[in-house]
């Protein structure tokens, strides 16, 4: 990585860069982490000396830390990461519904919490891995001019200077008042209609402001409760919520009521109230009792919004993060939905930008982002509603309801296991044609990530396996006949990295000789069985991944050639 501190700026800006990005938030360095591994030339810019030094987003999920693992940091991120949260919902005197999710369907855990700085410090230092990947800060974006062929970006450096920096692409995630977003025009939409009555909503720069609600954050430190738990304080006279944070760490958030002053409510003693009023009500439940306050670390109020760009492309321009999508935070997907843009958008820019795909592979980006951002805000939007109306009447329906679900054994699981949350799939976009129910199931869904056993006796995650690139898996007893039709050339241009996925009763021994006789393709024994699963315990279906880990097609092993044809008209490629 170089820097504006370690190499005089002369040196790195004579040059047009393929890439620039604006914004060292999480979803500018996650973009900026995986084009580097791609090999890209790539440009971040941040208008502040240096990283946030405040913990805004707390929760990650295990999409999130799959696309850290991605970037090669899932190690470093774990390092200030608290897993496998349980998630308690409290309404009076009892508990209304217990999340206990114990399935790492992507490999982790479904609900961990963080430490945004540490997570943003962990990013960064990942980019001193490449020496094509520049950061500066104190740089900021004063505009920028669109041409066929790219962009000119006009930069105000820290002592004044004004730079232009020619470049192919320009990623805008500089937040939710996103300077980039508002200069091409570009409208933050309300999802008023999925939300709370009563409340104000529309867009910033608008006649109307998007939907808003005030909540106090506090974060603290030495707090009693060492649990790994977040608990939902669903009282209407008061929405709380409190999360366990990494190293003894706990937030609480308070919602601030009509009439009510953020000056007043952010004084320490205030502060200590609220608190201790949330463990009276927690004690009524669990009968134990925190007689010791924590000591506050910071507090602020926050505006919790919930709205949507109405286009996440403008020419060579994208929208990530909350420059593109606002989501209240109480089902943790603010910050996860911007690592999933970062990791839909940027796999496609390098196979546009190295000459294995047209620019009009870029259009999926919205395609793909834009309808399931919009669901996860719905999802955000109606979860709130749900479990946080400040209405009594509201209220006393919600608890009727999840009483009663209890008693129904399937839906009590799914409240337990986190099922109500949207599954991650794209019903359109870079995807083949389906042929068949079952390929029609499968196409546009993330594929699972569970323990392979290597040729060696290793066990590891499935996407160390796949590489960072296309891959085909086919669940096959043989691999020196699994891919015997994949004889086309755009197999080769893709550099597609073939996985014969082995019955869980193979012999390691019969492994270890097979990966030595058949060097094109990996074979792996499914010791969990959930691949398998996923294939459908189908012999003759072949899954063509994408980057992202979507499924981009599933076909039967005849038809190589057929979908060899598709994917180069996809890519627009011979």
């Amino acid at each position: 990585m170089n820097s504006a501190k370690d190499a005089p700026l002369s040196t790195k800006l004579d040059n047009a860069v393929s890439v620039i990005i604006v914004g060292a938030g999480p979803s500018g360095l996650a973009a900026a982490n995986l084009l580097g591994l791609y090999g890209i030339e790539t440009l971040l810019l941040e208008r502040h000396d240096g990283l946030s030094t405040y913990p805004k987003a707390i929760t990650i999920d295990d999409e999130g830390l799959r696309i850290c693992q991605a970037m090669g940091l899932a190690e470093a991120v774990l390092a200030d990461t608290l897993s496998d949260l349980e998630v308690h919902y409290l309404a009076g005197k009892q508990y209304l519904a217990h999340v206990k999710p114990r399935s790492h369907r992507n490999g982790y855990s479904l609900i961990s919490t963080f430490y945004q700085p540490a997570f943003e410090a962990a990013l960064l230092q990942g980019l001193t891995r490449f020496p094509h990947v520049t950061v500066l800060f104190g740089h900021s974006v004063e505009a920028f001019a669109q041409n066929g062929q790219g962009l000119q970006v006009h930069v105000r450096a820290p002592d004044g200077t004004r730079l232009h920096i020619p470049c192919t692409y320009l990623l805008a995630c500089d937040g939710g008042k996103s300077m980039l977003r508002q200069a091409l025009g570009i409208s933050l939409l309300p999802l008023s209609w999925l939300l709370p009555a009563g409340l104000p909503s529309a867009d910033r720069g608008h006649k109307k402001r998007p939907y808003g609600q005030r909540w106090l954050v506090v974060d603290c430190h030495n707090d009693e409760d060492s649990s790994p738990t977040a608990i939902f304080f669903c009282n209407p006279s008061r929405p709380t919520v409190t999360l366990a944070a990494p190293h003894g760490h706990r937030r609480w958030e308070f919602m601030l009521l009509k009439g009510e002053r953020e000056e007043d409510l952010l004084q320490d003693d205030n502060i200590y109230a609220l608190i201790k009023q949330a463990r009276m009500q927690q004690k009524e439940v669990t009968h134990v009792e925190y007689s010791s306050p924590p000591q506050i670390m910071r507090s602020a109020v926050y505006t919790f919004h919930s709205a949507l760009a109405n286009s996440f492309v403008r020419g060579n321009v994208f929208l990530l993060g909350d420059a593109a999508h606002l989501m209240p935070p109480f089902s943790g997907q603010g910050m996860n939905s911007g690592l999933r843009d970062a990791h839909n958008l940027c796999w496609k820019l390098q196979a546009v930008l190295q000459g294995q795909a047209s620019s009009r592979l870029l259009t999926s980006y919205q395609q793909e982002r834009k309808p399931h951002a919009a669901q996860m805000i719905r999802f955000s939007a109606i979860l709130g509603k749900l479990i946080m109306p400040t209405s009594h009447s509201l209220a006393f329906l919600r608890d009727t309801f999840l009483r009663n679900v209890q008693h129904i054994a399937p839906l009590r699981h799914s409240i337990t296991e986190m099922r109500v949350k949207p599954a991650p799939r794209y019903a359109q976009g870079f995807l083949l044609p389906a042929k068949g129910r079952y390929s029609r199931h499968i196409t546009g869904q993330l594929l699972p990530q569970p323990y392979v056993l290597l040729p060696e006796g290793r066990r590891v995650l499935c996407d160390e396996v796949l590489g960072p690139g296309f891959a085909l898996l086919r669940l096959y007893e043989n691999p020196s006949e699994a891919f015997s039709h994949f004889t086309h050339a755009i197999w080769q241009g893709l550099i597609v990295r073939f996985v014969c996925v082995m019955p869980l009763d193979t012999p390691p021994d019969r492994l270890t000789n097979m990966q030595k006789e058949h060097e094109k393709t990996m074979p792996i024994i499914d010791i969990e069985g959930k691949l398998a699963e996923f294939l459908g315990q189908q012999h003759n279906l072949c899954v063509l991944v994408r980057p992202d880990r979507y499924v981009m097609g599933a076909f039967a092993s005849e038809d190589a050639d057929r979908y060899a044809q598709l994917s180069g008209q996809l890519l627009q490629t011979k």
